[in-house]
């Protein structure tokens, strides 16, 4: 049984290697137009959500497979984003599809991670929260990483517990120390926007650096993704002088 269609290229896989430029992400993509924006202004990775509960931008399985070809065939990276823990289930999602990305939020084990490696030629994004100037995952980082775990994320949990597209600014001196447990790159959520990338020069300049992940600051008043508004993110993050070129 064909898991994954199509295949990936070099390029794609190089989207999980440190020093090949900032990547950007932008999450909780739930129409087509939202694709164009993304395409047109340089962004790498387009979080598709499914399997988040009471998520505001889930989508049930038949509109998160119509989405993720289109984010595909615009030579965007699309990545499923999912609190689930169910390797069958995700299993079931992926299958016929082109994604290979798949980003766990939420605690699940490092054995549903190895689980989910398990399903094939799957590159995983395990986030890392941080709650109350800790980081809750800290001490299983390289139990993480003997999993499979490619890249890792980390995240705001505000105080009363809500994880992931919280716009909570991450606090770069709870994620300093914890980079020297780290073998694999990492992605920067929580609050990131083009206003304050120097808050993270410091983790910015370290060579395992691999990106940023945006929701809430890529959306305008109304909640919808804003082409200006990803545009400065882009410009911001991939060139520090302002260039979105890069």
């Amino acid at each position: 049984m064909a898991l994954l269609s199509g295949s990936h290229s070099g390029q794609d896989w190089e989207l999980a290697e440190a020093g090949h430029g900032t990547r950007v992400k932008v999450c909780g993509i739930v129409e087509p137009t939202e694709v164009d924006a993304l395409a047109a202004h340089h962004v790498d990775f387009v979080g598709l959500w499914w399997g988040v509960p009471g998520g505001p931008h889930d989508l049930d399985r038949d509109r998160w497979r119509a989405l993720a070809g289109p984010v595909a065939a615009r030579g965007l990276t699309p990545v499923l984003v999912t609190f689930a823990k169910d390797a069958e289930q995700l299993r079931e999602t992926l299958e016929g599809s082109p994604v290979r990305w798949v980003q766990l939020h939420g605690y699940p084990t490092p054995g549903t991670v190895r689980k989910v490696k398990a399903i094939g030629d799957i590159r995983v994004i395990k986030v890392l929260h941080v709650k109350g100037g800790e980081c809750v995952e800290a001490s299983l980082i390289g139990s993480y990483e003997k999993a499979g775990v490619d890249v890792f994320l980390f995240d705001v949990v505000t105080e009363d517990g809500r994880v992931g597209s919280t716009g909570q600014a991450l606090d770069p001196a709870v994620v300093a120390p914890l980079l020297e447990k780290l073998t694999r790159p990492f992605l920067l959520a929580g609050g990131i926007s083009d206003a304050n990338r120097g808050d993270y020069e410091s983790l910015a300049a370290h060579p395992l650096f691999l990106g940023v992940d945006v929701d809430t600051n890529a959306r305008d008043a109304g909640g919808n993704i804003s082409a200006e508004r990803v545009s400065a993110i882009t410009r911001a993050w991939k060139e520090p002088g302002g260039r979105a070129d890069a």
